[in-house]
């Protein structure tokens, strides 16, 4: 679905230049295919998490050879 904007102010900034925006919009917290939001996770924690999961994803790769 194409989505509409009322000012080019707002074009530019979802489509243009995203990384630029302050926190969240509605549309990117109600996207069905967007990553789930923990706003209790520790950044760091998390990412240390993701990263054993890849680990034993390889490692489960590895070992199905």
């Amino acid at each position: 679905m194409a989505r509409s904007y009322s000012t080019f102010a707002d074009f530019e900034r979802e489509e243009i230049r995203p990384g630029l925006r302050i926190g969240w919009s509605v549309d990117d917290l109600d996207e069905p295919t967007a990553q789930e939001l923990d706003f209790d996770a520790d950044p760091f924690e998390q990412t240390l998490w993701e990263a054993d999961q890849e680990e034993d994803e390889e490692q489960e790769e590895d070992e199905g050879e």
